[in-house]
């Protein structure tokens, strides 16, 4: 499956990304979905400004994304699959999306409403029951901030909430 890598990640394309992910993983362009990533054009043009020149970068609202996840895993570059909530993935995954059998959890930072769960880990009630839907659809769902780190899933994350 040409889709290499999807990721939740609160800062979407950044360092970690572009250097460490991207050289552990083959990526050819990121596929950015969230609709209120899609909904702001500073960030988009931040974001695409955040990619190396050669990774083409497309951001995308959830129904645009579907297509668009459909469209890479049928092509022959690799992409990576990124957004900054588990409730979009959660969207995505109710959609009848098919982006892969993992998903990998980054940084999601403190808020208000969130439990602190580890190291840049917080997550709210709501993203709880996202993890559950989307473990559920038979998706893994891991937590490693960079390929050097360990990773822990889902399953024995959520039991510390």
């Amino acid at each position: 499956m040409p889709i290499s890598f999807v990721r939740i990640d609160d800062r979407i394309i950044h360092g970690q990304i572009v250097t460490k992910w991207s050289k552990f993983k083959k990526c050819n362009g990121i596929l950015v979905i969230g609709d209120d990533i899609a909904a702001d054009d500073f960030r988009c043009k931040v974001l695409k400004a955040a990619a190396p020149s050669n990774v083409k970068v497309g951001i995308y609202t959830i129904n645009e994304g579907l297509e668009k996840i459909e469209k890479a895993k049928n092509a022959q570059n690799s992409y990576f699959v990124i957004s900054n909530s588990p409730l979009t993935f959660q969207k995505l995954v109710e959609l009848g999306a098919d982006f892969g059998d993992e998903l990998n959890v980054g940084p999601m930072s403190a808020r208000e409403n969130a439990k602190t769960m580890g190291r840049n880990l917080a997550i709210t009630l709501e993203e709880k029951n996202a993890f559950d839907v989307i473990n559920n659809k038979g998706i893994k769902v891991y937590f490693q901030l960079t390929p050097d780190d360990s990773s822990q899933d889902w399953k024995s994350l959520k039991e510390k909430y």
